[in-house]
């Protein structure tokens, strides 16, 4: 009889054993859903400062490689009016007119512009080489599509560009000519 009651003892778990596992099956279940969604959290704001940590990097660079090789600059408030060099400002602008001096003592131009396009709002370079006197209807090249926003101002002695991101994150780049 004792060898019966044993041997039907170590058949089975008790209720205690599993009450306890699934006790613990449950804390594993929950600390994986928390982690799980830390990681979507984490994701999710990764993704949203995307503009800053590709896009403004490469914008910086471009930027103040033009600004740099510069010989001067002026702000107008449209492509139009940085092309035709008429009603320049020094706030709200949304481009940037830039002179280079050659080393033959001529000059070439250049435009920074932020304006729409078919695919969105771009930020966009013109070049006028010094022997041409039409600027090209396209963009040589498009710096970015990604802002949402540039502003070209100098109300305080210094070129600020100010660039604002798809989800409304903002940089600053200030700097002038050589």
């Amino acid at each position: 009889m004792r060898f019966r009651n044993q041997r039907r003892r170590s058949l089975g778990f008790t209720l205690v054993e599993m009450t306890l596992a699934i006790f613990l099956s449950l804390g594993v279940a929950s600390a994986v859903s928390v982690l799980l969604q830390q990681q979507i959290s984490f994701t999710r704001i990764f993704g949203t400062y995307q503009f800053l940590r590709e896009e403004a990097p490469q914008i910086n660079t471009l930027l103040s490689t033009l600004v740099g090789e510069a010989d001067s600059y002026r702000i107008y408030g449209s492509l139009g009016n940085a092309m035709s060099s008429t009603a320049a400002v020094r706030t709200g602008g949304r481009a940037l007119r830039l002179r280079f001096r050659n080393p033959d003592g001529s000059s070439a131009f250049g435009i920074v512009s932020f304006e729409a396009a078919d695919e969105g709002q771009q930020l966009n370079f013109y070049y006028r080489p010094a022997n041409e006197s039409a600027w090209p209807s396209e963009p040589s090249w498009t710096i970015s599509s990604r802002p949402a926003l540039v502003d070209f101002s100098n109300d305080t002695g210094i070129l600020l560009i100010t660039v604002t991101g798809p989800n409304d994150e903002e940089i600053t780049y200030a700097g002038n000519p050589k």
